[in-house]
């Protein structure tokens, strides 16, 4: 398999809306990540 040289590759740039999708998502996910451990620590006491 063969690459093309470096300079031959074009610049590709991320959509903003991606990035913040994926950023949204992430701290969503880590909210919820949050919420669980209350809710063991909750269950626990």
């Amino acid at each position: 398999m063969s690459y093309p040289p470096p300079g031959d590759q074009e610049d590709f740039k991320t959509p903003f809306s991606f990035k913040l999708m994926v950023v949204l998502t992430v701290l969503y996910l880590g909210w919820r990540l949050v919420q669980g451990i209350a809710w063991v620590i909750r269950q626990l006491g």
